[in-house]
């Protein structure tokens, strides 16, 4: 190679790219030239701007998968030494998680027809819609139980969606056309974008990897249909079907992927109609209502009790009020979680004009920024697909800042007040997601253009750190994909989740623990996974009256009024916890109770009609029918 040719001879762009007829093998190859037909993309043989489908292989593929495995272990290390007595970031919500994923697997094999009607909140049905089902990660529940079992679950399906980001975005970023490397500094800009480690608390918000592999599927499989590949059915089908499981996580990531599936609909039929509406294949279209009904009817059966339980419990209903709590200004595009190693600290002053500091801190990264800008002025993808993510950055930026873009709360309010699904929204800031994925995609063409500039400089100046040709270029991706993820993954914590003493193993139920608030009721609900047994308390979304008047009324307990309450609500056995672990608060329940648990246990119960046994740490009180004074017959 001659150092003084002209860089656009070299062609180093590709950095890995295959010509579609060309991999390896054959393998992914769209196959021999066929007569040239009227398709979907023109006649004549024409296909799509973005070009022919090119070759991925198997290998590929796994190597990709196993990128992703490593990076979500370096990541959360120490977290994969310890799967059965930590948990990261936190105990809270993580906690609350590992019951949930725990109690899907269990109603769907003991109680298919009622999973909603969860164990805790009792005796309130569909308590499971009171928050994010997670009913997609059900089947991973279906080995293994109790409380160890469903930490070690919840464990291994966090460093799945960890994992899972990553090669789901390198795939969809090689379909669009880019290289190895490039596709490669997409998955780690997905994976490890800033805003990422913000949430890593809530499982149903990191676990949006579905979304780039849903996409990546779709449109290879409709790329190679097109052109009348084998196989091509068989990627459409398993793109709706992967759609229809992100769904299945929750409204929370399911509901602004639907309405994106919806606009790139709209778009691909206005590209059929403007193209003459060419006939399409018929086994396509037939896959494609099959497709789009599986969504459909996994959103229903999603939807249906959520929608029961908004109708039931006017609380909730998302309020304006509410939602302005969630929302921010300008300042949060600039502000990074404290979480982040490299701009938790250089971004604080900004993350001081933001009311919801673990929800409204949409920094992208520096670096990711950096490489986006330049993915959007070099043209490794077409000028309406850079456009149309710039577009998608723009707009979905906007929208997640909620109601404080502007004081009237436009243009979310919009969207608040007329598309159906978005007055359920608590939280506008994980809208943000979506943009995380397009913001990846940029820069994965960013970093591929600036690898292959950096090596082309390299080579002008006789650099031979790696072999002659394309390594400079590759010793910079590789450099740019690391660094990516320095940036972008955070700080966890791995505290040592609390497990139940086995006095409290087998107690009859309902039962409930004390002290009761937020922060305890969610290691209250991880502990019921130990048979399910029914708790009267757990961790909503939203306030249940019902719930806080038992609450409050264990602020004396044991007396008569408060143990009378217990005999209201139907609990036949109080565990009182002596010692608690340090939990992380939740605003709304300040006040643990009763509040002195020392103080509660020396109380006398004479006359209570209930009887006390103290086991180490515990006292467990069982309620009887109580005297017949307490119950004078009319």
């Amino acid at each position: 190679m001659n150092p003084g040719a002209p860089s656009r001879a070299r062609a180093p762009l590709d950095l890995g790219a295959e010509h579609a007829a060309g991999g390896r093998n054959g393998a992914g190859a769209l196959g021999p030239r066929r007569k040239p037909a009227r398709t979907l993309w023109g006649t004549g043989g024409a296909r799509w701007a973005l070009g022919p489908s090119p070759a991925i292989t198997r290998r590929e593929v796994l190597l990709s998968v196993l990128a992703g495995v490593v990076l979500a272990v370096v990541t959360t290390w120490p977290l994969v030494l310890h799967m059965g007595t930590r948990i990261a970031p936190d105990l809270g919500d993580p906690v609350r998680s590992a019951w949930q994923v725990a109690w899907v697997g269990h109603a769907m094999l003991h109680q298919p027809l009622h999973i909603f009607n969860a164990n805790v909140f009792y005796p309130h049905p569909l308590s499971l819609a009171f928050s994010d089902s997670l009913l997609g990660y059900g089947p991973a529940a279906f080995f293994g139980s109790g409380t160890v079992a469903a930490l070690v679950r919840y464990n291994l399906l966090f460093l799945f969606a960890w994992t899972l980001c990553f090669p789901a975005a390198y795939l969809l970023a090689r379909e669009l056309g880019l290289g190895r490397l490039g596709a490669a500094a997409a998955g780690a800009a997905f994976a490890y974008a800033p805003y990422r480690v913000t949430e890593a608390g809530h499982l149903h918000v990191i676990s949006s990897g579905g979304i780039a592999l849903a996409l990546f599927l779709l449109l290879r499989g409709y790329r190679r249909a097109s052109a009348g590949e084998r196989g091509a059915s068989a990627l459409v089908l398993a793109g709706w079907l992967v759609s229809a499981w992100q769904i299945s996580l929750g409204f929370t990531l399911g509901l602004q992927y639907s309405y994106l599936l919806a606009l790139l609909g709209l778009g691909a039929t206005a590209y059929w109609w403007r193209a003459g509406r060419p006939s399409l294949p018929p086994r396509t279209v037939a896959i494609t209502c099959l497709g789009v009904a599986i969504v459909g009817g996994v959103a229903t059966f999603q939807a249906r009790p959520y929608l029961k339980v908004a109708h039931d419990y006017p609380t909730a209903k998302r309020t304006i009020k509410e939602v302005k709590n969630y929302s921010a200004g300008p300042a949060a595009w600039l502000a990074a979680s404290s979480e982040n190693r490299v701009w938790g600290s250089a971004t604080a002053g900004m993350r001081d004009h933001i009311h919801s500091k673990n929800e409204s801190v949409l920094f992208p990264g520096g670096g990711i920024l950096l490489l986006a800008a330049i993915g959007l002025a070099v043209p490794l993808f077409t000028r309406r697909l850079r456009l149309g993510l710039l577009a998608g950055i723009v707009v979905c930026s906007v929208l997640a800042l909620g109601l404080g873009l502007t004081g009237a709360g436009y243009p979310y309010r919009l969207l608040y007040d007329h598309a159906p699904g978005w007055d359920g929204v608590r939280v506008p800031g994980r809208v943000f997601t979506t943009a995380t994925l397009l913001y990846a995609l940029l820069a994965g063409a960013g970093a591929q253009a600036l690898a292959a500039r950096v090596g082309v400089w390299g080579e002008r100046r006789s650099l031979r750190l790696c072999p002659r040709g394309c390594g400079g270029a590759i010793v910079s991706g590789v450099v740019l994909v690391l660094a990516v993820v320095g940036e972008g993954a955070g700080h966890l914590g791995h505290p040592v989740v609390p497990q139940p003493a086995r006095a409290e193993v087998g107690l009859p139920g309902p039962l409930m623990d004390l002290p009761t608030d937020g922060p305890a009721d969610r290691v209250w609900q991880y502990y019921s996974t130990n048979g399910f047994y029914e708790i009267p308390v757990g961790n909503s979304t939203f306030d249940i009256p019902a719930v806080d008047d038992l609450r409050g009324g264990m602020n004396r307990f044991p007396d008569l009024a408060s143990v009378e309450k217990l005999r209201y609500y139907g609990i036949r056995t109080v565990v009182l916890h002596l010692k608690m672990p340090k939990l992380p608060g939740i605003v709304g329940y300040a006040f643990a109770e009763p509040p002195n648990a020392a103080a509660a246990a020396a109380k006398p119960i004479a006359g209570l009609g209930v009887t006390r046994e103290r086991t180490g740490s515990l006292v467990i009180y069982r309620i009887g029918p109580g005297p017949k004074a307490l119950h004078p017959k009319p």
